[in-house]
């Protein structure tokens, strides 16, 4: 939950204060750093807004703000419901990208995501398929998708 007239960056450094018990040098360091990392640098003195009354970021930028938030205790496991829920196919793309850099730092990253897009589930390490089985749903969705992964492979090798 954001507080519209806040900054990116003064959201943040609220939550920096409530989360952890860094000195304050040392927690606008962490908030810089996740900043940078997350690709909110250029969006951080911008206010988050209020729907239909005060302009803000960006779906796409919110939704980094929230991982940033839960970043800041530096957590060795992040469970994203739906992160790319109601996202375009671009911002949709770069909060897996942004997952993906995140899993690259010794962080595991579980994520619950309906149907992907293919270049979206190309970028995942692991896969794994959950629901009501329908005969060869599963396998038909598995097979079109991720072809190109074992050709990419095969040409590799």
């Amino acid at each position: 939950m954001f507080i519209g007239t806040l900054t990116v960056r003064e959201h943040l450094c609220i939550q920096a204060r409530l989360r952890t018990t860094f000195p304050r040098e040392r927690r606008e360091k962490r908030v810089d750093a996740i900043l940078s990392t997350l690709g909110l640098t250029k969006c951080q003195h911008n206010k988050i807004g209020i729907a239909g009354i005060l302009k803000g970021i960006s779906g796409g930028e919110a939704r980094r703000l929230v991982f940033a938030c839960e970043l800041l205790s530096n957590p060795a496991l992040l469970f994203c419901d739906e992160p790319t829920t109601g996202l375009d196919s671009f911002l949709a793309e770069h909060v897996v990208e942004v997952l993906s850099k995140l899993a690259k730092t010794r962080r595991t990253i579980v994520c619950t995501i309906h149907q992907p897009a293919s270049q979206l589930f190309h970028m995942f390490d692991k896969v794994l398929f959950i629901g009501m089985l329908q005969p060869n749903a599963v396998l038909d969705f598995a097979l079109l998708t991720t072809r190109k992964c074992f050709k990419t492979l095969k040409d590799d090798l």
